[in-house]
């Protein structure tokens, strides 16, 4: 099935519940929620497994957020990282090396092993007014989450900057990829086969909720191409050949 746009995905729902024909995403108050319910249903057909595509994918932490400020030792964990399968840090030697993951217990008993009174300790007070004492000489080698938004390091070069920086760290792990649903000449970033199954889904929900009826043939197909999607998505024999228990939370576990 070729690339369809958003104004494509709105426009065959329309056709398929026989709407009015729409021209503009936002064009009439069912457009918006044809819209709507296309959102919905790629946001719940991508969270339904952890599909090949969205795996092994490589990005950076991000910043820490205003109110995080004073949080040195923390970088913000992306909103479409789903899940961390590996974190590595890059240290002032040109090296990246893979962080080992601590429970949080475990990592702040780590912290609080250390002499607070050492030069080479820096006092982060976080914000509920626990000190966590961070190695600010060396790059980092163990890493946690207290909140599953972010990551916290046990240690920060303080001549590559104040804190833990983004540009230092590598993830490899589960990315959800964030379609422009403004733009009505953008495609949703999957692959052209999952087009059918978020098409077909999207039309079932639209007769229900618009029109207050189902459509047997459109969940049909649905089934169908769910089934079909997941027997066909990988592409590489790695992939054929992996065998995956379960799903991991973003910090690791």
């Amino acid at each position: 099935m070729a690339k369809i746009t958003m104004l494509g995905f709105v426009q065959q729902i329309a056709e398929a519940i026989e709407s009015d024909e729409i021209d503009v995403l936002d064009e009439t108050l069912e457009a918006s929620t044809i819209m709507t319910i296309l959102i919905q249903t790629y946001n719940e057909v991508l969270d339904r497994r952890d599909w090949e595509f969205i795996r092994d994918r490589v990005v950076q932490l991000d910043e820490r957020d205003a109110a995080d400020v004073l949080q040195i030792n923390q970088l913000r964990i992306p909103p479409n990282v789903t899940a961390i399968q590996c974190l590595r840090y890059l240290s002032k030697e040109g090296k990246y090396t893979d962080l080992t993951y601590m429970q949080p217990c475990d990592f702040i008993a780590h912290l609080h092993g250390r002499n607070k009174d050492d030069a080479t300790i820096t006092t982060v007070i976080n914000e509920d007014g626990v000190p966590m004492y961070i190695h600010n000489h060396i790059a980092p080698t163990r890493y946690t989450s207290f909140d599953e938004e972010s990551i916290a390091f046990d240690a920060f070069e303080t001549v590559r900057g104040i804190g833990n920086q983004i540009a230092d760290t590598v993830i490899v792990g589960n990315v959800k990829p964030l379609p422009d649903f403004t733009n009505p000449a953008a495609f949703l970033p999957i692959p052209e086969r999952m087009n059918s199954l978020i098409l077909n889904e999207a039309i079932a929900t639209a007769n229900y909720r618009l029109r207050q009826t189902q459509d047997p043939r459109s969940e049909r197909l649905a089934r169908r191409q769910n089934i079909k999607m997941r027997e066909l998505e990988p592409k590489t024999q790695r992939d054929n050949q992996e065998v995956h228990y379960g799903r991991r939370t973003r910090s690791g576990r």
